[in-house]
């Protein structure tokens, strides 16, 4: 197994510590802290910075330094549809090019989304809840839209986990009802039931973004 470059590490490091909320948005990081943190010169700290400002995970200011850049209401409501729309599609053509949906796959997500809830980890709830929506859309194996999905999965996650922590007096793991009904409905070749399950949690999304407290079926 070839060994990691030291930006690859500090890339990897740096962005699950934004993801997981460890940096908060609007954190301010300094490349040398950060090389101190990782034992390591600037030079791949430089490098790292600049592929997640790349991924808009950060964003750097002449003055201000370099911030982790939190996800505007806007561009979230525009990964939602996104997502909501492949899964629409894919369950559309189901029925007509016969597609063939990995079951076992998304019980297997959909347990582990359940067990997470009941221990009150969300950040292996929310994983679950995203690659579950991913397994439905792998039915059109269509690489494309799997790496469209992949670009978004991440960004879910840390919007999703960061409500969470900013939210504790509300309930969360609405996905989990959502997610039941679109795998029982996939189970029965229901896919119109499917899709109205989908529908409904993208409504309810928009009426909590409307409201100020986004979140992915959270």
């Amino acid at each position: 197994m070839p060994k990691l470059s030291l930006e690859s590490i500090a890339y990897t490091n740096i962005r699950e510590k934004i993801i997981s909320c460890e940096y908060l948005p609007g954190t301010v990081l300094s490349e040398n802290e950060l090389a101190i943190e990782f034992n390591m010169s600037r030079t791949p700290i430089r490098s790292a910075l600049s592929h997640l400002e790349s991924e808009g995970f950060i964003v750097s200011f002449n003055k201000r330094g370099i911030l982790v850049k939190d996800i505007s209401h806007k561009e979230l409501i525009h990964i939602y549809e996104s997502i909501l729309a492949l899964q629409l599609y894919v369950l559309d053509q189901a029925e007509l090019r016969e597609y063939s949906f990995d079951t076992e796959k998304l019980k297997t997500y959909l347990d582990i989304q359940l067990e997470a809830s009941q221990k009150n980890d969300y950040k292996v709830y929310i994983e679950n809840s995203v690659l579950f929506r991913r397994t439905v859309i792998s039915a059109a194996n269509n690489d494309t839209m799997l790496k469209m999905i992949d670009s978004y999965k991440d960004k879910v996650i840390m919007k999703s986990l960061l409500h969470w922590k900013q939210t504790p007096h509300l309930q969360h793991y609405s996905a989990n009802r959502i997610n039941e009904s679109v795998y029982e409905s996939i189970i029965k070749g229901n896919y119109g039931d499917a899709k109205k399950s989908l529908i409904e949690a993208f409504e309810r999304i928009l009426y909590r973004t409307a409201m100020d407290v986004p979140g992915f079926d959270s």
